[in-house]
């Protein structure tokens, strides 16, 4: 792949991950993840990533990879804000265990798209860029509550469902090795927040 095409597939992927995200309302309704729209995906890919080495990703595994980078990007910047604002102890190291794991993930993301030819951009899809800026202004207990209550419970449901439907649909082998390393990492992710939400409530 030559840089204009790599470089043109890097903002047509990005694209996809903010259609992926904000178009099929991930976070808003978990019961619509994996209903963004494959073809929006295939017609970009095919026609900016020509080559051998792109086409070992396929539509559907592409698509998963624009959700999967966006919602990590996302789990890692909100946890920044919480780690460094939380007015609760047990919410910052909740926060910083997130930035941890998720830089961690992203990485590993990150390198076996690019061993398959193609790159991911940095930056956040729209949608979660506002979601982090709302986060930020928020302080005290409203913060620490607003981010354990989304970002910890609501969103790690949202993406453990777009995970488990990523399983069923992807074909690249890495890949699903990479979703069955990562899925239990967001279920303990998912339980940790659901017992702080759960002493926060008492």
């Amino acid at each position: 792949m030559n840089k204009t095409r790599h470089s043109a597939f890097s903002l047509a992927l990005v694209s996809c991950a903010a259609l992926a995200l904000a178009g099929c309302g991930m976070y808003h309704n978990p019961t619509a993840m994996g209903t963004a729209p494959a073809v929006a995906v295939t017609s970009q890919t095919t026609s900016m990533a020509a080559g051998p080495s792109a086409m070992q990703l396929s539509a559907a595994d592409l698509q998963f990879v624009a959700v999967a980078a966006g919602a990590g990007m996302y789990e890692v910047e909100a946890g920044r804000v919480a780690a460094s604002r939380a007015s609760d102890t047990h919410v910052r190291a909740y926060a910083q265990m997130l930035v941890d794991d998720h830089t961690a993930n992203n990485r590993e993301l990150m390198s076996l798209v690019r061993a398959k030819g193609h790159s991911l951009a940095p930056g956040l899809p729209p949608s979660l860029q506002q979601k982090v800026s709302t986060l930020s202004g928020l302080s005290g207990q409203g913060l620490d509550r607003e981010f354990v209550r989304t970002t910890g419970v609501q969103d790690h449901r949202a993406a453990i469902n777009a995970f488990e439907q990523g399983r069923r649909s992807v074909t690249d082998r890495d890949l699903q090795a990479y979703i069955d390393k990562t899925l239990p990492v967001l279920r303990q992710h998912l339980r940790d927040a659901e017992t702080l939400a759960g002493t926060m409530a008492g």
